[in-house]
């Protein structure tokens, strides 16, 4: 498969997974604290490589892969995710700097569920959240103890595996994870024309 092909495969996984999102999110009223924006900034963020795979050819096709990873790899100083804003500018709503682009891990933290002993779903979020919206949150419990529709975090993994086991398997520093999407789409275009439509660096 192409990583054209694999990059739309994601896109496809994500869209669900929007509508799954949304669909919890309206039946049980759980959502972000306004302005909040933690759940970026914890420094341990683990993510597969394949998840930012359609980041990465973003960057390539924009003419920015090269310069992003020299970046990525030059900067020893941090480990939070590069694609992270640390200070929102007006108007701005959220903390990620390309939202339409952003992990299978971003979109799913905190109104998602994974299943813990006895194969028992158990809500995954946050402490903002839960001591923010409390009645929500004990509404989200409720619905997945019902077996209502909810986004189960081991099934969008699963998909994802599906579409390249080799990237989609190991989970790795967030930061790294991105280096490695980079990397796979430079690697594959080194040999290849690329896309048309893209900028040259």
């Amino acid at each position: 498969m192409s990583i054209y092909h694999k990059v739309r495969a994601v896109e496809r996984v994500f869209y669900q997974l929007e509508k799954e999102v949304g669909s919890f999110q309206k039946s049980t009223g759980l959502g972000c604290v306004a302005g909040c924006g933690k759940c970026c900034t914890k420094p341990d963020i683990n993510a597969t490589a394949l998840e930012f795979l359609p980041f990465a050819y973003s960057l390539f096709k924009n003419g920015e892969a090269e310069l992003y990873l020299d970046q990525l790899n030059n900067d020893r100083s941090t480990t939070l995710c590069p694609i992270l804003n640390s200070i929102l500018s007006p108007g701005e709503i959220g903390f990620c700097s390309d939202y339409a682009h952003r992990g299978l891990i971003c979109r799913l933290f905190g109104f998602s569920a994974m299943l813990h002993k006895n194969n028992k779903p158990t809500l995954v979020t946050c402490k903002p959240i839960k001591e923010g919206k409390t009645e929500a949150v004990l509404h989200a419990e409720r619905h997945i103890a019902a077996n209502k529709n909810y986004p189960l975090i081991s099934d969008y993994y699963m998909q994802l595996r599906s579409i390249d086991a080799s990237l989609g398997e190991e989970l790795y520093p967030i930061r790294i994870a991105i280096a490695k999407a980079i990397n796979a789409v430079l690697g594959y275009y080194a040999y290849r024309r690329p896309p048309r439509g893209t900028k040259v660096a």
